[in-house]
């Protein structure tokens, strides 16, 4: 705590919090874990755990368009790094190699954005619903739905109809009466006559 009085909250890194990362920062990351592998050597493997970090950092961003394509573009970038090393790998290691490192890089950039979408959806349902006044229809985005469907479809919530005794009351008054009264019993039943 500070002498008057205010505090200085520290960033939390949470799911729902809103991402940090611009196209600058996946760049430089990229552009920092390329000139790095090139410096580490053909004999220090375990750099490639990284070249998910940018990808990541964009799917963190929500940038769908973005975190694939670099994905898929960043790994071949290490071919590169193969020659410029005059290293005699096998071809076809070096194609492998590439091809598990875009497949780790994809899967994680999905993962992050799966679990993204899946915060937001909380975030949706745990903050105000724009809700009509008349028609109880929930506004997404620029389109209005029914409510079951938008909370069915947002949780795992389902829906069973009914009424309550007063809609009952109000909507079939004479049945629900006429149920509750005795009356004389329908023709054809015995109706506790001997």
């Amino acid at each position: 705590m500070l002498a008057d009085g205010f505090r200085i909250k520290p960033w939390r890194f949470a799911l729902r919090s809103p991402s940090p990362f611009t196209p600058a920062h996946w760049l430089l990351a990229s552009v920092a874990i390329l000139v790095l592998d090139f410096f580490t050597g053909p004999y220090l493997d375990s750099i490639v755990m990284l070249y998910a970090i940018p990808p990541a950092m964009a799917a963190w961003s929500d940038a769908r368009r973005w975190s694939i394509p670099l994905a898929i573009a960043l790994p071949p970038l290490r071919m590169l790094i193969f020659r410029l090393w005059s290293w005699p790998a096998p071809a076809v290691l070096a194609v492998l190699d590439t091809a598990v490192l875009i497949l780790c890089s994809v899967a994680v950039s999905l993962l992050i954005l799966h679990l993204r979408r899946q915060a937001r959806t909380l975030r949706v349902l745990e903050g105000m619903l724009p809700i009509c006044g008349f028609c109880k229809r929930i506004r997404n985005g620029d389109i209005w739905e029914r409510l079951e469907p938008f909370i069915s479809e947002h949780s795992e919530a389902r829906f069973s109809h009914t009424f309550c005794p007063e809609c009952g009351a109000e909507h079939y008054g004479a049945y629900l009466d006429q149920a509750a009264q005795p009356g004389p019993p329908p023709p054809g039943s015995s109706g506790g006559h001997p």
